[in-house]
């Protein structure tokens, strides 16, 4: 029967020293989490923001009523005031109306419902 001797595999001691040294300076440059990196640079900065200088968001605007002739595009009453509306903004069915309010939030609006409370 033979017998095969392994080399001794351990590194050396030089081997590990060089193996911390070069490691120590990966640990300490971690990058910082990924937590901001898909939100669009308007909301990083928001975020950025303290919260004590945030401004709150406008209400959205009361929609008083549609008026959809067949012949010309849509008109919405805001607020007591007509503002033009494309036919994709509102939706006859269920008297609603898309509407962007000053801040560049979304709103979906009914007519006739007083205007929600806005959540911060």
């Amino acid at each position: 029967m033979r017998t095969y001797s392994t080399p001794d595999c351990r590194p050396s001691l030089a081997q590990r020293a060089l193996l911390v040294l070069l490691l120590a300076p990966w640990q300490a440059c971690q990058a910082e989490p990924l937590g901001r990196l898909f939100f669009t640079p308007a909301e990083r900065a928001a975020i950025d923001r303290p919260a004590s200088r945030r401004t709150p968001p406008a209400p959205p605007p009361r929609l008083d009523g549609i008026v959809s002739p067949h012949s010309a595009a849509p008109t919405l009453f805001l607020d007591g005031q007509a503002h033009p509306a494309t036919p994709q903004q509102v939706h006859l069915g269920d008297s609603t109306a898309d509407v962007r309010s000053p801040d560049g939030r979304l709103h979906r609006l009914r007519v006739g419902d007083p205007p929600r409370a806005v959540a911060p």
